[in-house]
């Protein structure tokens, strides 16, 4: 690939930026979901230009969401550059998962009107299987189980 300004920043390469899927628009499913054991997201978002702070509330509305939701966490929300955010969310199965996906957290990705106006290209929900992780520990805080 020898255009890489073309390219979609992330795991996938895909150089339609404004490629919406067909049954969410504002943003594009990639990855397997029938695969056994512990299941995570990566969600790649890069807001419009001055935007930047409706995208950073949209986050901290996610993570309001899902805090009353028992089988979502660990849940990150990452900013990589002044546009380019993320979030990265971990599940025990994908029946967790997708009930992720309709509870408060995942809901907020209905939200197309905010979606259209705040990013600058439909964001990118990769479906990852966990293989392995450190789960004892939490950004230096000792874990411990209910």
């Amino acid at each position: 690939m020898s255009d890489d300004a073309e390219l979609v920043p992330g795991p996938d390469p895909a150089r339609n930026l404004d490629a919406d899927d067909s049954e969410h628009p504002g943003f594009v499913v990639l990855g397997e979901d029938d695969t056994p054991g512990h299941k995570a997201y990566y969600i790649h978002l890069e807001a419009k230009p001055g935007k930047e702070g409706e995208l950073k509330k949209f986050l901290e509305d996610i993570n309001a969401g899902v805090d009353d939701e028992p089988g979502t966490g660990p849940w990150f929300a990452l900013r990589f550059s002044k546009t380019v955010f993320g979030i990265f969310e971990a599940f025990p199965d994908k029946e967790a998962r997708h009930t992720h996906d309709m509870g408060p957290g995942g809901r907020n990705f209905l939200r197309f009107d905010l979606l259209a106006d705040t990013l600058a290209y439909p964001a990118r929900l990769y479906r990852l299987d966990v293989m392995h992780g450190k789960y004892s520990v939490m950004l230096g805080h000792k874990v411990v189980q209910a």
